[in-house]
């Protein structure tokens, strides 16, 4: 699958749990995800059974995420931590809204600290955003100041570059995500995205993806695979074709939530 290889061994290299994104249920509701997760043990061929002891929710899932609905998992579910990542459904009317929209979007990152307050999440996360409006140092900025307001860490996402050039992300190149690894700002790491700009450069900075895995301000690592050319959240599947940063996995930061974003089975009965 990625035409860039430099894996020995399909044993998970990391002894850390791996838990499962709610994300993975795409186009089920808040509370279906929840349901199927804990009831239906996820699981992942490469990576075996999934944690549910920690569950992130997600924009990929359907209905507004509410106060209410907060505090009823907190109340129903007080063994699990959960965590709000990116732009989740907080509003009737849902929206993309990035960090790099911090300046003009302020009372949505004020309705989305209030919910991880809610839920007493350890941290919360979220994407850097489109370039044009802002710079990566202005983002790296904005993602500090948005921390500020959480009073709990907080993390950016950087993306990949894409090969249609309709959209151009803040954090898509190697340096780029140099500039982040040596600004000292809190992220959280995708992998998948990694490996997009792995197979669109030709080229890995295998030194500079072993720091972002272990250094301390790496908050959360996200796996998924895809071919190189697209965010696909496919699940990791197939020991003969290994992703080429599997076996830095077991450099992680111990501290480091590692989320599976490959998406799971849902039953058809589900979706009707």
């Amino acid at each position: 699958m990625n035409t860039i290889y430099k894996a020995d061994s399909c044993s998970v290299p990391s002894t850390q749990d791996i838990h499962i994104s709610l994300g993975a249920y795409g186009r089920l509701s808040h509370q279906q995800a929840i349901q199927l997760a804990l009831n239906a043990t996820p699981r992942e061929p490469l990576l075996g059974y999934l944690s549910t002891k920690r569950l992130q929710i997600c924009p990929q899932n359907l209905g507004q995420f509410t106060p209410e609905l907060a505090l009823q998992l907190k109340a129903e579910l007080a063994h699990i931590e959960f965590r709000c990542h990116a732009n989740v459904h907080i509003e009737r009317q849902h929206k993309i809204v990035d960090i790099s929209d911090w300046p003009h979007e302020k009372e949505w990152f004020k309705q989305m600290a209030h919910l991880s307050h809610l839920l007493d999440a350890p941290v919360y996360t979220a994407h850097a955003g489109k370039r044009g409006s802002c710079s990566v140092a202005e983002v790296l900025q904005f993602t500090q100041e948005i921390e500020d307001l959480f009073g709990i860490p907080v993390g950016i996402e950087g993306h990949y570059p894409t090969p249609n050039g309709k959209h151009h992300w803040l954090i898509s190149t190697w340096a780029e995500y140099q500039q982040l690894l040596e600004s000292g700002v809190n992220y959280a790491l995708d992998l998948s995205h990694l490996n997009i700009l792995a197979v669109q450069t030709n080229h890995v900075e295998w030194s500079l993806v072993h720091e972002l895995l272990s250094s301390p301000h790496c908050l959360e690592i996200h796996l998924s695979d895809n071919h190189g050319y697209g965010d696909q959240h496919l699940p990791l599947s197939n020991p003969l074709a290994l992703p080429w940063w599997w076996s830095l996995l077991s450099s992680a930061n111990p501290n480091a939530t590692i989320f599976s974003e490959g998406r799971q089975r849902v039953p058809s009965v589900m979706m009707t």
